[in-house]
Parts: C-alpha cells; structure tokens; sequence
C-alpha cells in the first residue's frame, strides 16, 4: 500500500474522495494519527530489546517544499490536493506530518528481532574550508557492539581529500600539502588535518550507560521507554534544560526534541510501538519541514525530514551561522540511511562553504541485532 492509500484509508468514510477546506483536512489528519495509534495499556517493563534499523523507518515518498529561512513548518496545501487519489502523472505532495504519519504506521507493524549485540557501522563525513579557499572532505568509519555488560567500538580515520575536481585543482595548485591546517573560528586555535589514513582505534566501555538520550541511558532504559508518542516526549522533557545536547548553548524545545528523537530513530534498539512513537512526536512538532528527495554522501536517495537549527534563536552568538538537521530515510526498504546538518547560512565552523552544503553527515552503513561481535 503507497503512502496516499494508507493515509485514506485512515480517512472517515462519511468525508468521500473530493476536495476538502483546509480545517477540515487538518482535522482529518488528526483522526487518520489516531487511527494508526495502537489502543493505550499498561507499560510492560520487562525489557525488549526489539527491532533492526533495517526495518524501523518507514518507505515513504514525498516531495514537500521547504521554504528556505521561515523556520517554521511546510506551506499548507492546497484543498484539491487533500488526500486525493493522484491523476496519471501528477506528482503528490505530502507535508512533512503526513510523512512522518505513514513512517509511524509502517515502524509499528515491524516485528521485533533479538540477538547478543546491538550492532551499528557508521561512515561520518565533514567538510572545511582551507586557508587556500578550497574545500576539503574528511571520512572516518566507526563500528559499535553494544550488550547488557558494555560497549565494544572500532573507529578510523580514512583520510581527507578535496571535495570537488575544482577544489583538487586549487589544493594542488597550493603545493599538494599532506596536511591541511583548520583554524576554529572565535579561538584562533589550529589544527593540522592529515590526508593520509590512520590504523583502526578499538576501544571497550565496561559501563552500561552508553547510548545518548538527553542523558546518558542503558539498554535497560531503551527498553522501558514509553510507547505513545504523549508519555514518550514527557519522557524525554524531563532532561531538556533549555540547551544543546552537546554543550550550553541555548536551544529551543523542538530543536531538541528533534535531536534526541531522530537519534533514537537511526541508531537506538528499541521497540516498533517506542520507534512509531517517536515519528508520531515529531509529526506534532510545528517546525518540522519536508525537504523531499536528497541523495546522501553513498549516493542512496531517500526522503529527508528536517528542523532549521536558528542561530538567532538559539545562540546568543549568531556568527556560528544557521544549519538544517536531516533525517534521511530510503523510500524503497524504509532504512534510516543518517544523518546531515546543511549549511543554511555560514559561521563559524562552516565559513567559506556555500548555503546548500552538506557540512557534516552520518550514513548508516549497519544496524541491528547479532551473536557475534568482530
């Protein structure tokens, strides 16, 4: 069943198929998330691990435009394209709460898997701005096991390169150095960054505590998590202080929100109901946007859902510029394919690269439960 079918299905009979004013389609979508919202109970804490990534995000097309600098949510549509079965040809667009509405819908119906480890492969990659004005791209493969007793990683540093041909040209026109100098804007503090690849760092965290949730939580935490989208954002709140996750800068609630949450959606073991809950929570953030259709640092195309990160609004100190948080998620398998952070406007880390630019990314490469760990 496509996206639009779901989403009619979950529509009132008594509403037919033709077009529909815009209260009313709003409050159709309200009932069509309480349709796909299991009956409440009783939370069972005994822990269940759950669910692979490789089935936890929904497959789910959408082409929704995002108003660059509004920072707030999509463009209401028009009424005729409420819900309506699309035309030969026509292309649909669905809002970034409709988007979110059919992806919680699939991740419930997922069954749950088990195994030994937790087991993610990640490929980070980050650009930067040389002194000679080209742009340098650097890439570092991380590995993680995670049981009840612990944490198991392997990370490495796979070099860094120019980004485009333009940009080699420049770097060789430079001397070819072997190391990049980066400077960290507000500090003058350089660094150099090496071309070459390092060996394979491993590394063994006997505690518990090992996955990041507003705080620092254990498998047996993932597990317990509330499975309605209500009592899970209640849940997380009670660790929100009105700052980044990351630091003390100031960051509104649902920047913050969307950052733990998207998190727990890539890379976390929790339950299909705890993953369908937190698709429902961002559903209800007003400012969450549907980009549409990306293609990620390995070439894979997914739809992006995204939250603008506004320097004026949650920094104090708005040369560290504007960026959009994407979550990507593959139309075809429902995969998480990652992360990105999007330069809307340069600062501080990001100066010298041009709005549009993917600053930062992480693509899931590998996640999901196994027996055995490497």
């Amino acid at each position: 069943m496509n996206p639009i079918d779901e989403l009619r299905a979950a529509r009132p009979a008594h509403l037919g198929d033709g077009p529909v004013d815009e209260e009313t389609r709003r409050a159709e979508l309200a009932h069509a998330m309480a349709q796909g919202r299991p009956a409440r109970r009783r939370r069972n804490l005994r822990p269940v691990w759950g669910l692979s990534l490789a089935g936890a995000a929904a497959a789910v097309t959408a082409f929704a435009v995002l108003t660059a600098g509004t920072g707030g949510g999509t463009a209401p549509r028009a009424p005729s394209q409420a819900l309506t079965q699309p035309k030969a040809g026509e292309t649909v667009k669905l809002s970034a709460q409709e988007v979110l509405l059919v992806a919680a819908t699939r991740a419930e119906r997922e069954p749950a898997t088990s195994g030994e480890f937790w087991h993610t492969e990640t490929l980070g990659r980050t650009v930067f701005t040389a002194p000679g004005g080209y742009v340098m791209a650097t890439e570092q493969r991380d590995e993680m096991w995670v049981s009840k007793n612990g944490l198991w990683s392997r990370s490495q540093y796979l070099g860094a390169k120019p980004a485009t041909d333009e940009d080699r040209a420049k770097w060789a026109a430079a001397g070819s150095p072997a190391e990049i100098e980066q400077t960290v804007p507000g500090k003058g503090v350089g660094r150099l960054v090496p071309l070459a690849a390092k060996k394979p760092y491993t590394g063994h965290h006997a505690g518990k505590e090992v996955f990041w949730l507003g705080r620092n939580v254990t498998l047996a935490d993932l597990a317990s998590l509330p499975e309605d989208e209500e009592g899970l954002k209640a849940w997380l709140l009670e660790y929100y202080e009105g700052k980044d996750t990351e630091g003390d800068r100031p960051m509104a609630e649902d920047a913050w929100l969307f950052r733990v949450s998207a998190g727990l959606i890539t890379d976390m073991p929790v339950s299909a109901k705890v993953r369908g809950a937190a698709f429902r929570m961002l559903a209800a953030l007003p400012s969450v946007t549907s980009v549409g259709t990306v293609t990620d640092s390995q070439g894979r195309q997914g739809t992006a859902i995204a939250m603008e990160t506004d320097a004026k609004a949650n920094n104090a100190d708005t040369t560290q510029g504007v960026l959009q948080d994407r979550l990507i998620v593959d139309d075809e398998s429902g995969r998480a394919l990652g992360r990105e952070n999007v330069v809307v406007k340069p600062g501080g880390l990001q100066v010298g690269l041009e709005p549009g630019t993917v600053w930062s990314s992480t693509a899931i490469l590998d996640a999901g439960w196994t027996d055995t760990r490497k």
